[in-house]
């Protein structure tokens, strides 16, 4: 995550795919209301434990982070640790 110019770099560069689950607040930060704009790539298991694919950057789609966890508050932290395709990050 960087400004919009580090995105760009990132996504003419790289090809990315980030990973994020259902209502993690972790991916939206920092927020964008800071500047901050992540690259394209990702790729977000939704309620359903369907995976959508998100094009673009920071994606607004319900479908996606953004548009599922438009704020911090709106998260919910304990999906950080998954599960991600049936498998639990943490301690």
């Amino acid at each position: 995550v960087g400004n919009q110019a580090f995105a760009d770099y990132v996504d003419a560069h790289i090809h990315l795919t980030h990973i994020n689950n259902k209502e993690d607040p972790i991916p939206i930060c920092p927020g964008m209301f800071l500047g901050f704009v992540h690259p394209a790539g990702e790729v977000h298991i939704e309620d359903s434990d369907e995976w959508a694919a998100c094009p673009g950057q920071d994606n607004p789609s319900t479908q996606c982070t953004v548009g599922d966890v438009p704020e911090i508050w709106d998260g919910n932290e304990s999906d950080h640790d998954g599960p991600y395709n049936g498998v639990k990050m943490g301690c």
